[in-house]
């Protein structure tokens, strides 16, 4: 099963730790992440996935495993960046009893842009993304907040977050056609919803060469997720553990 699966915040502490390194070429590292999940579907439990990390940045530019990024404009404070990326979601028939008669929904290359504003009292973040490979043909907008501490040489940032599903996308990965409807799944099709957040993300240096990534956090499903004959639970729960080496 392809997977909704927040590599992202593990690459991004990588790249910015990458950034405070006086080398101004190509700046690196190597890991993995064990990611445990989940997701709610009918009948379909808990799903652990070891997943390889890859992070690379030069200049503006930076590859974050199965996003890029360029930034083109910063501010003081405020920094904007237009982002590509893979979007992990979707499911196979052989993924579950609950899929079996249904066409697979595939993964999709996303791109959008997203905004950064770092305050005195939290780091507020924004993001459109908009499919571009005609799998599910629709958008999601986001909106984060969240607040670091520092522990010794970590990180802890509790965070919530906002964001807008729409109408082609809900319906593309929850939605049921009337040829894939049988007993005790019924024809469903799906409309625009918002989906809640909340979790943990945290980051623990050790020397200059290790860090290692721990998050765990809650999404909550919006009334059109959560009333699909797919879905079972009201939400997801994730918790990731990751190391990277840097170069």
């Amino acid at each position: 099963m392809n997977k909704s699966v927040s590599l992202i915040p593990l690459v991004l502490m990588s790249i910015s730790a990458l950034a405070d390194e006086p080398n101004q070429g190509i700046q690196w590292g190597v890991g993995a992440a064990v990611v445990s999940q989940e997701q709610g579907y009918t009948d379909v439990g808990n799903q652990t996935t070891l997943v390889p990390v890859l992070a690379i940045q030069y200049g503006n530019f930076s590859l974050l495993g199965p996003r890029g990024s360029y930034k083109v404009w910063q501010h003081d404070n405020i920094e904007l960046s237009v982002v590509g990326q893979l979007r992990l979601d979707g499911y196979e028939e052989d993924d579950g009893d609950i899929f079996l008669g249904m066409v697979d929904r595939d993964m999709s290359f996303d791109f959008g842009f997203e905004g950064e504003f770092d305050t005195g009292f939290g780091e507020f973040g924004f993001s459109f993304m908009h499919d571009v490979t005609s799998t599910h043909k629709g958008y999601e907008a986001s909106v984060s907040y969240g607040v670091p501490f520092t522990l010794g040489d970590g990180r802890i940032t509790p965070y919530v977050s906002a964001s807008y599903l729409s109408e082609d996308l809900v319906d593309y990965y929850y939605g049921v056609l009337p040829t894939e409807q049988r007993t005790g799944r019924i024809a469903y099709t799906g409309d625009a919803t918002t989906n809640l957040e909340v979790g943990v993300s945290s980051d623990w240096f050790f020397g200059r060469n290790h860090m290692i990534k721990a998050d765990l956090s809650y999404t909550a499903y919006g009334s059109e997720i959560k009333d699909s004959p797919l879905i079972e639970q009201s939400g997801a729960v994730q918790l990731l553990l990751g190391y990277v080496y840097v170069f």
